[in-house]
């Protein structure tokens, strides 16, 4: 018995097989799709670049070191031009802000751009202003117990209070000292001076502080006068003045009442006795 060749199985054929080129194509195409957009399939010829970023997270006024940053092969793009190329760029520098896993180093993220120092008298991506305050570092002892008991860290805002032994008779003559007796005695007085300064650095008792040069003139004037130094802290969102009047202890005694002491009446004490 002879079996009878079919068209109609040859056209099935050929129809599965035009199919299964489609479906192959359409899959192909898929795959090169997914491919184009993971960047596996990049043009050979794209300029690459090598950056640092965070391998963890980095947290604010933290040196940087082996194990915190990594370096990474990047297109280039404007996006990444800032970015430090090289380890030795970036190790030693203190950040200046939080930094994320991943995050790229720049120089807008370092308190610091020199090995080993702590702080920056600039902010965080703060460009230099040749028009702008002559800004300075400068440093002040205050003890423990007159700095919010020590607990102070670089970043918060203080207003430095100083109390300063007054005495009205230096550069008088004896006759301006006489005229004057009734009305001046030398005693301590204590005023806020300079408010809303930053903390840059601190190292024990040595407050390291932002201010421009003339207010820095003062505050070396106020220590060579022997002026004993106080920061209170201030609430981050407060940036108002205060206005204040000072203080000194006449004022003090006007102002609570304070019972003054006087001399004993030792003969009116021995005739009772």
């Amino acid at each position: 018995m002879e079996l009878e060749y079919s068209d109609k199985n040859s056209r099935r054929s050929k129809v599965y097989i035009a199919v299964g080129i489609i479906i192959a194509l359409l899959v192909a195409a898929t795959v090169f799709l997914a491919l184009q957009a993971s960047g596996l399939t990049a043009d050979p010829d794209v300029e690459m670049r090598d950056v640092v970023v965070a391998t963890r997270e980095i947290p604010a006024r933290k040196a940087i070191e082996e194990g915190d940053v990594s370096v990474r092969s990047i297109p280039a793009d404007p996006s990444n031009e800032t970015a430090f190329s090289s380890l030795d760029e970036v190790l030693g520098r203190v950040v200046g802000i939080p930094v994320a896993t991943g995050q790229l180093m720049t120089r807008n993220v370092l308190a610091s751009t020199t090995e080993g120092q702590t702080f920056s008298i600039l902010e965080p991506g703060q460009e230099f202003d040749p028009n702008g305050p002559d800004l300075r570092a400068i440093s002040v002892t205050v003890a423990d117990a007159n700095a919010v008991a020590g607990t102070l860290v670089a970043g918060q805002r203080v207003d430095l209070i100083v109390t300063m032994a007054i005495n009205p008779d230096v550069g008088q003559t004896p006759e301006q000292v006489v005229e004057q007796a009734s009305e001046f005695i030398p005693g301590p007085s204590t005023k806020v001076t300079l408010q809303a300064m930053t903390v840059l650095a601190r190292n024990g008792e040595i407050y390291i502080l932002r201010a421009d040069v003339e207010t820095a003139e003062k505050i070396a004037e106020l220590t060579a006068a022997g002026g004993v130094f106080t920061m209170v802290l201030r609430p981050e969102e407060d940036d108002r003045e205060a206005e204040t009047d000072g203080s000194t202890i006449d004022r003090l005694i006007e102002e609570f009442d304070f019972p003054v002491p006087v001399p004993p009446d030792l003969e009116e004490r021995a005739a009772g006795s």
